[in-house]
């Protein structure tokens, strides 16, 4: 069939040109012969020539319509790139498709277009976007021709490299090939070149290297050439085709071509291909195409050359073989061609469109191999096309001008499988011939003339065959249609029937039986064969379920029939119809949970006998029998679509299942529905024709099935494995791209891409996402192109997923988002359109890598610290477990020394006794007082070192006179020096001397320095003191000559308990001094030094800070109290020097049984003794009941008893007792009213600040430390006792009596209403202060001659205020007085007078106080008066 061409016609007057050339050239006389006398004729004339012309080019459309029609079907069309000119295509091994444009290079998957060209941001990607063509060598590696250069791209690393060939003449690189060896040969303005890969280097044919044989046998030099294109023979020898220079043929390893004779006029060789029986096809530029036939002889090749005209088909760009159809194609610039060699006089069919495709320019062609052909046009995009033929048959109505709207069809039935009725959407029936084409509409129908106008005017729901040959059709509003085989159609509704409740009919079935069945809007009716019928109530229980919108009718082989329902679900009826009252009705729906939703579109039993159903938004479902419901199906099968509109069982047992745009078909392999063997899906690219299902649009003919359609219906005969055994090819599945936090592999940071892969995402096998990533995307896809929507893709991450996770429709990508830690291994694999299932040939390993708190080495450190913190917190147990035992055992030294403290004053008490019984023996005295004093001062030494131990010293330092501290502590301890005839001198700045140090701390570290330099001094050696103050700090030195020490004896200097060598001198020592020394001058954040010469002497350098600001607030004291040396400690200690230790005798001494006194005096204090100790307390009777009434108990307990029987005046208490400690026994007595004023002085051996603290906060009156002087103990009772006498008689005068002589004698006592007495003094102490807004808590307590506390608490016990409520209230009662006796004086004034600094704040007090306000308690005083 030849195809019309085109005629150009002109109409002189008006300019209008009309194309037409070729089969029809006969009638060019005609035509012209018009053209000459068309300006000779009138309008009118031309008008009807006009007219004539319009039919003669519409037929002559018609004609070239024809010619055009595309004998192979249209998969995918798309545009890769719409403002970009494409020059190139091809598809690389993996099946990816590249496209080389004019802006660089593109890639398409099927579903994402990318691209790769230099910009401004990567300018060094390609040196030329305008890419010329490309090849893929045996590497993969993808070679890129462009108009500046050759590209290698490695896929594997993505590194792109460019390369330039030498001569400027070979800078635009027209082809690229790949010979079977691997070769890369390279086609330019400069000749023929090849890539050598092992240097990096070309090699170029030239005049220099290379001949040239004609086809005359005449060899030459090699002439300069422009290479087009070059292709392989069998044997391994290139064909090489030139601009102008013919085709030449090159041996393997040679360096000599030789010239086939002359192709054309231009000898034009722009395009080669060797077909499947060697002939070697030649594309010419402007000469069309010629066959060589048997291109290895060059002298005989057999040229055939193509018929071809002038600018039509005559540029040949590419040549491909389909090998399913054995044709050959090839790309022109007007478009594309065809030659069928199995035809009769095979020519080439040439197309410039297919459809609505242009092939204009159609630059390059491929194929893969399996009967799909990929077209490149330059600016059309690339369309795929196939030459496999369709499995479907496509049957369009005819008759189209006669034919009403049509959206699509509605329902379908065929009797004898040539005639088919149809019903149309929006409205209307159709009588379609599929073999002779014909085609009525409505009342065209034999028969239908008889018919209501109206009642075609509405959708054809349904169309069913009655057994007595009659067709029912269901309409929408206007019953039932009935056409009997040979008469005219009629109708059935609600005014000629008794069982038809509604017009609105959407199903008719006829059951085995011979009952027809109507379902309606709005219920259900049965037809007998007698066409006798009833509207049936349908109930289940108690349910009325008639009212259901029924959608479809069927019958299964058990005789059950299922209703498909819009609003009810499922219902099943059984029983026999010609007896209503016996069936029986069951509902499935979600209301029971037997079906999952209410919309149900059909059901359908296959050859298998299981019964499915479908739904218009639910899917696909399974009737259980087992549990007698329907199974929801789509995602156990993993179909997509929930919209399914219809369904159709064939005679194997498979299903065919028309979906939004496309028909399933699923296969089993057996008879049970879980043992899935495969799902396809065919499409409108599968020959389906324009795809638009509609609802229950389907039918079945013998083996036949037939689809309604969008102006027609598709029919096809299945079998098994139907559209498998059509599938040639496997489609490739690839890694396309590694998302990171959404962003692209390639757009990645080199340093990151480099940590995640070594490979591009397409190549990779192991990938590494660090911590910081969050999420990460894995795209894949299936290199199908067409039907790509159909693809569907699986993954599963093994050690996160338990099973295969299906992606959802249209998605071809998986995302995870925060992994846990760990490696995985992900598994994919997709399945096409036709169903078959692959799997990616290797797992992706993917290591997620931990935070570096997380990490293998900080897991390690971890260990290491814990096997550290393990070892340390060993060792810190062995460091409590030694420093708890130390502490015990300071604990025990500390009671011991305590212990030892009480005994040592037994002894001072009883020496004391002896003084006064045998005066005589004064010097015996003295030795026992000196050892009592060295004991003592060795006692308290060891407490100093237990609190150092216990970090319980504190530096408490205040102003004073350095120098003159120091001065006085060297003439004090001076007497000890001159006992043991040492020299003792100080050297003293002539500064002021003024500095801050703790006087106490200071005096102990002079102290033991000095004695310990007088000890371990010789008889007439000398001590040198000497005192340098600077801004900052002082300097003392203590420098003595004596025996000094050994650099051994130095390493434990101060070191505890070490004795030196005291005992060669003879002289006293403890070990002790210098340890506690080193404390004491470390506490005053200073530093000691010494420096010491065996047999020369010792030098001590004590630096210290002398500035305030080298202090803590709280080691500063601010009181001017000055800074004393502790004379008693240098008296004891220049006793112990003076005098020799006498050895004690054993014999206990007998002291008097305890008794309450030993002299009972009248008229004398009574005081009470507390003490466990029965010798001391003994003692202390004995010394003490000289001057006074005493009572004795041996606990606070047994003191209580006493305190409550007699009246006392004093109480002294040890503080550590059994029972009832002096502590406890002061908090009793002063929290109780009757004894708070009583004096208590406390005994104890405890001699720390807070111990002291605590007994004066508890009110304790004084505290005296073990071992004390008798002398001191009575200085101190006596001194209470006559404070406490003063004050009685202060109360007695100051307070009117109005008792008895006898109740006045027993107030002495007693001190008789103490507290009427302590109110009035208080009142009458404030009342002198009243307009002294700032006589606070202090000066009231000194006034009252008390400590605050003290007062504290009187004022407590007996008010039951504080002191600043109380003389508050004292002021506003006062207050109330002077403004009840002058109610017109100023508020201000007032409030000036009693104390007060604001007149408002006195307000506020004088409201609270009496609830008024002082300005209306005036105004009530002037009203009252």
């Amino acid at each position: 069939m030849r195809k019309a061409t085109f005629l150009v016609l002109r109409l002189q007057n008006s300019g209008f040109f009309i194309i037409y050339k070729g089969k029809y050239r006969q009638r060019k006389g005609i035509i012209r012969e018009k053209i000459v006398n068309l300006h000779q004729k009138s309008i009118k004339t031309l008008i009807i020539e006009m007219r004539t012309l319009y039919l003669i080019l519409s037929f002559l459309c018609c004609m070239i319509a024809k010619a055009e029609t595309f004998p192979y079907r249209i998969i995918a069309s798309f545009n890769i790139s719409p403002a970009s000119e494409s020059h190139c295509m091809m598809l690389d091994s993996e099946g990816m498709m590249w496209v080389g444009t004019n802006s660089g290079l593109k890639s398409y998957d099927g579903y994402i277009v990318k691209s790769y060209k230099s910009n401004a941001l990567y300018s060094g990607i390609l040196p030329n976007n305008d890419i010329r063509s490309m090849a893929e060598d045996h590497e993969q590696n993808l070679w890129l021709g462009t108009r500046n250069g050759l590209v290698k791209i490695n896929w594997k690393t993505g590194v792109f490299k460019t390369y330039f060939l030498p001569s400027e003449k070979q800078r635009i690189i027209y082809h690229l090939f790949v010979a079977k060896d691997g070769t890369l040969w390279i086609g330019t303005d400069g000749g023929l070149t090849y890539f050598n890969p092992k240097d990096e280097s070309f090699y170029t044919y030239t005049s220099r290297n290379a001949w040239c044989i004609d086809e005359n046998g005449k060899k030459q030099r090699l002439n300069t050439f422009s290479v087009k294109c070059v292709a392989e023979d069998k044997n391994g020898d290139l064909l090489v085709g030139t601009w102008s220079s013919g085709l030449m043929r090159l041996k393997r390893n040679s360096n000599v071509f030789r010239s086939y004779p002359k192709l054309n006029e231009l000898n034009s060789a722009y395009s080669l291909f060797f077909d499947r029986n060697h002939r070697l096809w030649v594309g010419t530029w402007g000469y069309g195409v010629l066959c060589i036939s048997n291109p290895d002889n060059l002298k005989n090749p057999q040229y055939h050359q193509y018929p071809y005209a002038t600018n039509n088909f005559d540029i040949f760009y590419k040549f491909v073989e389909d090998p399913t159809t054995h044709t050959l194609w090839a790309c022109t610039r007007e478009g594309i061609c065809f030659l069928d060699e199995n035809l009769p006089q095979a020519s080439w069919q040439k197309y410039t469109q297919i459809g609505n495709n242009r092939l204009i320019f159609c630059n390059d062609i491929s194929t893969d191999g399996a009967g799909n052909i990929w077209l490149c046009t330059k600016n059309d995009g690339v369309l795929q096309i196939t030459t496999t033929p369709s499995l479907f048959r496509q049957w369009h109505l005819g008759n189209l001008q006669n034919a009403p709207t049509i959206n699509y069809v509605n329902a379908i039935l065929t009797t004898d499988g040539a005639w088919f009725w149809l019903g149309l959407n929006p409205y209307g029936v159709a009588l379609y011939n599929r073999y002779t084409g014909a085609t009525y509409y409505n009342k065209e129908i034999p028969g239908f003339s008889s018919l209501h106008d109206y009642t075609l005017t509405t959708n054809i729901t349904s169309i069913a065959q009655r057994s007595n040959g009659e067709i029912w059709f269901a309409t929408n509003n206007y019953g039932i249609v009935v056409k009997p085989k040979e008469a005219n159609a009629f109708e059935l509704d609600q005014s000629n029937t008794k069982y038809i409740h509604d017009n609105f009919v959407n199903a008719v079935f006829e059951s085995k039986d011979k009952t027809m069945w109507i379902g309606s809007r709005n219920g259900m009716s049965i037809v007998y064969p007698d066409n006798t019928g009833y509207f049936l109530t349908m109930k289940e229980g108690k349910k009325d379920i008639s009212r259901c919108d029924i959608r479809n009718i069927c019958q299964d082989r058990h005789g059950y029939i299922w209703v498909s329902t819009d609003n009810e679900g499922i219902i099943r009826i059984s029983g026999n119809p010609k007896d209503i009252r016996s069936l029986k009705y069951k509902q499935y729906s979600p209301k029971n949970q037997l079906f999952a939703i209410n919309d149900a579109q059909k059901c359908m039993e296959d050859k298998q006998g299981r019964l499915w159903a479908i739904s218009n938004s639910g899917g696909l479902f399974l009737y259980n029998k087992v549990e007698d419901r329907f199974e929801y199906q789509n995602r156990k099968i993993h179909l997509p679509d929930d919209q399914t509109f219809s369904i159709e069982g064939d005679a194997f047992g498979n299903i065919w299942l028309s979906l939004n745009k496309a028909l399933a078909y699923i296969t089993w392999k057996s008879k049970d529905a879980e043992d899935l063997r495969n799902i396809t899906y065919f499409t409108s690219e599968d020959g389906l024709g324009e795809v638009n299902f509609s609802a229950d649009a389907s039918c079945q003919f013998g083996k036949e099935i037939f689809f309604g359609g969008r102006t027609g219906f598709f029919s096809f005969t299945p079998s098994p494995l139907m559209g498998m055994k059509h599938h040639k090819k496997n489609s490739k599945l690839i890694i396309t791209d590694l998302l990171i936090d959404d962003v692209p592999f390639a757009m990645l940071d080199s340093v990151l891409k480099s940590d995640i892969s070594k490979e591009t995402p397409q190549y990779t096998q192991k990938i590494t996402i660090p911590a910081k990533v969050k999420k990460f995307d894995i795209e894949f896809a299936l290199l199908t192109y067409g039907n790509a929507q159909k693809n569907v893709y699986a993954y599963q991450l093994e050690g996160y997923d338990e099973d295969w996770q299906y992606c959802k429709p249209d998605v071809h990508k998986a995302t995870f988002q925060n992994l846990s830690a760990g490696t995985y291994r992900l598994r994919l694999k997709a399945t096409d359109s036709y169903g078959h299932w692959q799997e990616l040939p290797y797992t992706i390993t993917i290591k997620v890598l931990p935070p570096w708190y997380a990490s293998r080495l900080a897991f390690m450190l971890y260990i290491l610290m814990l096997i550290g913190g393990i070892f340390a917190a060993a060792r810190w147990y062995k460091e409590r477990v030694k420093t708890r035992n130390s502490l015990q055992m300071g604990v025990i030294l500390t009671n011991i020394t305590h212990e030892l403290l009480t005994p040592l004053t037994v002894i001072s008490a009883t020496i004391y006794k002896l003084k006064e019984r045998a005066p005589q023996y004064e010097e015996d005295y003295l030795v026992m007082d000196s050892n009592i004093n060295r004991t003592t001062r060795l006692l308290r030494q060891i407490l100093e070192v237990r609190k150092s131990q216990a970090g319980q010293l504190h530096l408490l330092v205040s102003r004073g006179n350095l120098i003159s501290f120091i001065e006085e502590a060297c003439e004090n301890i001076r007497p000890m020096a001159e006992h043991q005839q040492v020299t003792l001198s100080l050297e003293k700045p002539k500064a002021e001397g003024m500095a801050w140090f703790d006087a106490d701390k200071m005096d102990k570290i002079i102290y033991n320095l000095l004695s310990n330099a007088i000890k371990y001094n010789k008889v007439g050696g000398k001590i040198d003191v000497s005192l340098s103050l600077g801004k900052e700090q002082a300097v003392i030195t203590i420098s003595d000559n004596g025996i000094g020490m050994s650099k051994e004896k130095m390493k434990h200097l101060y070191t505890r308990f070490f004795d030196g060598d005291y005992r060669k001198q003879n002289m006293p020592g403890t070990g002790i001094g210098l340890s506690l020394t080193h404390d004491l001058v470390k506490l005053h954040h200073g530093d000691i030094h010494c420096e010491s010469q065996e047999g020369e002497g010792t030098t001590f350098t004590i630096t210290l800070p002398i500035r305030k600001s080298a202090y803590a607030p709280d080691e500063i004291d601010n009181s001017d109290k000055p800074n004393a040396v502790n004379q008693e400690a240098i008296r004891q200690a220049s006793l112990e020097m003076k005098q020799v230790s006498q050895p004690v005798s054993d014999e206990k001494p007998k002291l008097a049984p305890v008794r309450q006194s030993i002299f009972i005096r009248k008229n004398v204090s009574k005081i009470l003794v507390v003490e466990d100790n029965e010798e001391l307390l003994a003692l202390m009777l004995q010394v003490l009941s000289k001057n006074y009434h005493v009572f004795t108990a041996k606990n606070g307990k047994q003191a209580m008893n006493i305190i409550m029987k007699e009246k006392l005046d004093l109480v002294v208490s040890d503080v550590m007792m059994p029972i009832m400690d002096g502590i406890e026994l002061t908090k009793q007595l002063k929290s109780d009213k009757s004894f708070w004023q009583l004096p208590i002085i406390l005994l104890t051996a405890k001699n720390k600040e807070e111990d002291k603290t605590e007994a004066y906060s508890i009110g304790a009156d004084a505290y005296i430390t073990k071992p004390f002087k008798f002398e001191e103990l009575e200085v101190r009772i006596n001194a209470l006792l006559a404070n406490r006498k003063k004050m009685i008689e202060k109360i007695e005068s100051e307070v009117s009596l109005q008792a008895s002589s006898e109740a006045e004698a027993q107030q002495k006592i007693h001190l008789s209403n103490p507290e009427q007495a302590f109110v009035t003094r208080a009142k009458e102490t404030i009342m002198k202060h009243l307009s002294d807004a700032d006589y606070d808590r202090e000066a009231f307590a000194k006034d009252m001659a008390m400590g605050e506390s003290t007062l504290y608490n009187k004022v407590k016990a007996t008010t039951g205020q504080t002191v600043i409520a109380f003389i508050t209230s004292i002021r506003l009662k006062e207050a109330q007085r002077i403004i009840r006796s002058n109610p017109d004086i100023l508020i201000s004034e007032v409030a000036t007078q009693v104390g007060f600094n604001t007149p408002k704040y006195f307000s506020k007090c004088f409201k609270k106080e009496f609830g008024i306000f002082p300005k209306e308690y005036a105004e009530q005083q002037k009203d009252v008066n």
